[in-house]
């Protein structure tokens, strides 16, 4: 079903026969009753003007639609389900939502900055080769609190500054894991509709996002523009908490060793990605006990950790601040293990991971 929404009003201009192109902003909406005013009024107030808002609620049983439709603007659609499609399902209905020359599926919880969809455009337009583009970001909690921010981490590469492909982020994703920020992609509708087409979310489960962005890079390059334009939410009342106290290993891995198995990938790769790639591992095995230790499973926790431990570890750590930390958490779960300190141990490892955001 269609809505059209009645409300509040905000200052647009309505697009001219040879107005600049038009952006279609795709929104999944589920219970975002406490954040969706403030997204929507971030997106209404954008300078540019030539955009319109597909919101997509997947059976929200709050306040949600209510707070959409108190606002007047004729750019807002509305499509409601009947049933709950998971979150996947929404966003491939986004997609066979969008139009225009760019879509930008943008989450119901963050703030986007004024200027984020005239950067986009300008980009997009003077880059033909590009499939999509995305930024970097300032973090925030639940109260709209500045906790972190996020960038493109340092890339080695022969390519523009600003503009990567597959080979360059792929290589980077083995350093550094998954730092693309999904909510902040625009995309070539072109290329959403015959490219990507759907999120494979039956396949890559929460990580069907950066099988996404892969997908595109295979075909085009992805841009970047080093700027915040968009405030993150991170929230432990948001459902990627859960995935953060995970014990069972990454989804990130089963992107990561689907594109690995493809000989296509493997000859472009070198002995460091391989060692890269091991070092993501490693971590993923210190986060998993940790987890496993907090919820009361420590033998688990124990064998876990207990292939961790080599010569190449040592070595390696001593090469980045993330392999430093993975070590040091490592050893001072270790630690807690032998002398069995429980209590002492859930407490600091709990604080720890909030401190950042684990």
């Amino acid at each position: 079903m269609v809505f059209h929404v009645p409300t509040k009003s905000f200052n647009f201009t309505v697009p001219m026969t040879n107005s600049p192109p038009l952006v279609c902003i795709c929104m999944p909406t589920y219970n975002s009753e406490k954040t969706i005013g403030s997204t929507l009024e971030s997106i209404l107030n954008q300078t540019y003007s030539n955009f319109i808002v597909k919101i997509s609620d997947n059976a929200s049983t709050d306040r949600t639609l209510e707070i959409i439709r108190s606002y007047q603007d004729p750019r807002i659609s509305i499509f409601t389900s009947d049933k709950n499609i998971g979150g996947e399902g929404n966003f491939n209905r986004c997609i066979e939502l969008s139009e225009g020359e760019y879509t930008a599926i943008f989450h119901s919880d963050d703030i986007y900055d004024p200027r984020m969809l005239q950067e986009q455009v300008s980009f997009m337009e003077k880059e033909p080769s590009a499939g999509a583009v995305f930024t970097e970001a300032r973090v925030i909690d639940e109260a709209d609190k500045r906790i972190g921010y996020i960038k493109l981490p340092k890339i080695s590469t022969h390519e523009s500054s600003s503009l990567y492909g597959f080979e360059t982020l792929f290589k980077a994703v083995l350093k550094h894991s998954n730092f693309f920020i999904c909510p902040s992609f625009m995309v070539r509708t072109s290329v959403y509709k015959h490219e990507v087409v759907c999120w494979k979310g039956e396949q890559f489960r929460s990580s069907a996002d950066l099988d996404v962005w892969l997908r595109i890079l295979s075909k085009n390059k992805i841009g970047h523009i080093a700027k915040p334009l968009i405030h993150y939410r991170l929230s432990n009342l948001q459902g990627s908490a859960s995935i953060r106290k995970g014990v069972e290993e990454a989804d990130f891995f089963l992107v990561i060793n689907h594109y690995l198995a493809k000989k296509e990938v493997q000859e472009l790769l070198g002995k460091h990605d391989g060692l890269n790639y091991r070092d993501l591992v490693r971590r993923d095995h210190v986060m998993r006990a940790i987890n496993l230790f907090l919820s009361g499973r420590e033998q688990e926790s124990g064998n876990l950790l207990g292939k961790v431990f080599s010569w190449e570890m040592f070595q390696r750590s001593c090469q980045s601040k993330k392999g430093v930390i993975t070590l040091i958490g490592a050893l001072y779960l270790k630690f807690i293990l032998f002398f069995k300190l429980r209590r002492f141990g859930a407490v600091s490892l709990d604080a720890i991971k909030s401190r950042f955001n684990k």
